[in-house]
């Protein structure tokens, strides 16, 4: 263990409070970064540090924002940052900017790398290029339950003289190595912050260079030059931001020459990397591992195609059974015992009968609408789905697509967005920062709105399932897959342009870890409780007026022609899929309170007033028109209103446009 001499306050950084609300508000805390390729498992270090759950999927690209958060490590507190994998300092992994100017942007004190114990030789590059920028490195040996498992033993001690920086063999998953690990990086950077306020005597033992004599004297006049504009002031021009950040004490001036000569440096840095792995590698024959040849089969065309599909499928048969199941009991019981309680509080406490009734749209309806569809088909999608991730599957599933991505002319890094939309597009939209391009971002974007996401998923299969039959709702996400492909191959005929192969880390497959599924589906579950409960409520509180208020009735002649002519729906149908723009599952809600006014009490179920056929177009309009409000926020926050209002205006054509085709085809318009 590292040294220390200063008190640190320690505290319970751990706790759900995290940044804010306590002493540590007023202290000074040094930063300690966490860095590493794609999918190493640097968020499951963070979650074990600060003793919260950080969303970890085991597809590369899921860290798309940087998480910050107050821990203790050998009771000592510091800041950890966790940054989006990398491959290199010059990496772009997040946008436009090289991942340098992220790293330093945080200006660590510490640096803690997170590599592949079985596979060293492609993670020490980076580690040694943060070692050049002059920062405290700690080396995390990580994943070394897979390393033995294929026979690969690391010499730490040897690793450790080679880098001038201690070295922890680590196992995420498991906590192994990770609290010593944590400890010193934590301890490093105090012991830089209280010799950057002048508290402590530096006495660190500078690593020998690693570098031919040419490239070294090209970091010596690129030093040479970085230090003369310093000395200068702020008058120099300073492109890159280097200089600013030497001046800050982020960076020390040979680590900036190193970034700013980064393709002369990298070679070297692999050549390097290769030398000492031959070095500190043991390699013990052993045989194939169970994982190894499921790993083959699901990234193999055959019979990796056929069991993605069988997942695909099961996945779906799981969400229908289940969630169907929780929705029956859940609405019995609520509509035994907690409806018609509510119903006599609140007549009784509001005198207005318009208004009381439009108050029980919010907190009767409302509230059965998140039970009915939420809890059964939405956290029973985030449980299936975390299962998946856990296991690593994922990241083969997508490698395996890449093929059918490349056919539509996409990036193949779109899998990892595309993969995450399916629980929900706003976060999916987030994911798109990992694609190269504005072009790319755009055209991804495009795609994830068109993905359905669990509450589109929930509406789909509550609306065709228990009247039309499961096949049915199977084919229902058929058309949305087949509308999804056609725009995609419109959107490759549109906008040319050159499009990456597919790099992703694979991740390991392994048996999920219950409790790690649990956390996993538990905290997504949680967001979406947190974002669509006040929707649902104020949303369904807006219906309740309109339908008291009697409004809805004009504005059902006024949608008349499109949904009765075009897509042969009930007049009612087309008020609720304009207002499922507020939330998804708030269409179902409305179409049932307006069929019973409509229809009479006959029209309690959508199968009393609406055809098999009619409860498809309607469940694919729905699924395809324009995305619910949050998903729109974030379009427009992320590329600005007129991308957003465009992508909108594409799925409304997109969903009417089928939707008519498919009322003709079925016979419910006329020709």
């Amino acid at each position: 263990m590292i040294g220390r001499h200063r008190h640190a306050p320690t505290g319970d950084s751990g706790s759900p409070e995290g940044a804010a609300g306590s002493a540590f508000d007023t202290e000074r805390l040094p930063t300690v970064a966490l860095v590493g390729r794609p999918n190493v498992g640097k968020s499951t270090f963070l979650a074990r540090a600060s003793h919260r759950f950080v969303e970890t999927s085991n597809a590369p690209g899921t860290t798309v924002h940087v998480e910050r958060r107050r821990i203790t490590a050998g009771g000592w507190a510091a800041w950890l940052v966790d940054l989006p994998g990398t491959r290199s300092l010059t990496d772009r992994p997040a946008g436009d900017d090289p991942f340098w100017r992220l790293l330093l942007d945080h200006a660590p004190d510490a640096i803690l790398v997170v590599a592949d114990s079985g596979d060293l030789g492609r993670h020490l590059p980076l580690v040694l290029a943060c070692r050049e920028l002059g920062l405290p490195v700690v080396l995390a040996a990580n994943l070394t339950d897979e390393a033995t498992a294929h026979g690969v033993e690391i010499d730490t001690g040897r690793l450790s003289q080679l880098l001038v920086a201690p070295v922890h063999r680590t196992t995420g998953r498991t906590g192994q190595g990770v609290d010593a690990a944590m400890a010193d990086a934590v301890a490093l950077a105090w012991q830089r912050l209280e010799v950057r306020d002048g508290q402590r005597s530096p006495h660190a033992t500078a690593p020998a260079s690693i570098f031919p004599f040419q490239v070294e004297r090209a970091i010596a006049g690129e030093a040479g030059t970085i230090r003369s504009s310093n000395s200068l002031g702020a008058a120099v021009y300073d492109p890159d931001g280097l200089l600013a950040a030497v001046t800050g004490g982020a960076v020390s001036v040979r680590g900036a020459a190193t970034l700013r000569l980064g393709d002369v440096v990298e070679p070297v840095l692999w050549q390097v990397a290769a030398a000492w792995t031959q070095q500190v590698e043991r390699h013990r024959s052993a045989p194939a591992t169970t994982a190894d040849r499921l790993a083959t089969l699901v990234t193999s065309p055959f019979p990796g195609l056929p069991l993605f599909i069988g997942v695909t499928l099961g996945l779906f048969a799981t969400m229908v059974v289940v969630g169907g199941f929780l929705s029956g009991v859940m609405a019995s019981f609520w509509s035994a015992t907690v409806s018609p309680a509510m119903t006599t509080l609140v007549t009784t406490i509001v005198p207005f009968p318009a208004l009381a009734t439009a108050i029980l749209w919010a907190v009767d309806g409302g509230l059965l609408a998140m039970l009915t569809i939420g809890i059964p088909y939405v956290l029973t999608f985030y449980v299936l789905v975390a299962a998946l991730e856990d296991s690593g599957y994922l990241t083969s599933a997508a490698v395996l697509m890449d093929r059918v991505f490349n056919v539509l002319g996409l990036p193949g890094r779109t899998a990892v967005p595309l993969l995450t939309a399916a629980g929900c597009n706003v976060p999916g939209i987030y994911g798109t920062r990992i694609l190269a391009t504005h072009r790319e971002r755009l055209l991804g974007a495009f795609l994830v709105t068109l993905t359905p996401c669990s509450a589109r998923t929930a509406v789909v299969i509550a609306a065709l399932a228990p009247f039309a039959g499961p096949l049915v709702a199977l084919a229902a996400f058929g058309v949305v897959a087949l509308i999804t492909f056609a725009a995609s191959l419109a959107a490759n005929a549109v906008v040319p342009g050159r499009q990456p192969a597919l790099v992703l880390e694979l991740a390991p497959l392994r048996r999920p870890v219950i409790r790690h599924v649990w956390a996993k589906a538990r905290s997504r579950f949680r967001s979406f409780v947190i974002m669509a409960t006040p929707i649902m409520l104020i949303g369904s509180f807006v219906l309740g007026l309109i339908y008291e208020s009697g409004l809805w009735v004009p504005l059902a002649s006024i949608l008349g022609p499109i949904t009765e002519t075009l897509l042969g729906l009930p007049a009612i149908a087309g008020v609720a899929i304009v207002f499922a723009f507020l939330r998804k599952e708030l269409a179902l809600q409305l179409l049932l309170a307006l069929a019973i006014v409509q229809y009479g009490a006959g029209a309690a179920t959508l199968g009393g007033f609406m055809s098999s056929a009619q409860l498809f177009v309607f469940a694919i309009v729905v699924s395809i028109s324009v995305p619910c409000a949050a998903t729109l926020a974030t379009l427009a926050g992320e590329f600005g209103w007129r991308p957003a209002l465009g992508m909108a205006g594409a799925t409304l054509v997109l969903a009417l446009g089928t939707g008519a085709v498919i009322a003709r085809a079925l016979g419910i318009a006329p020709a």
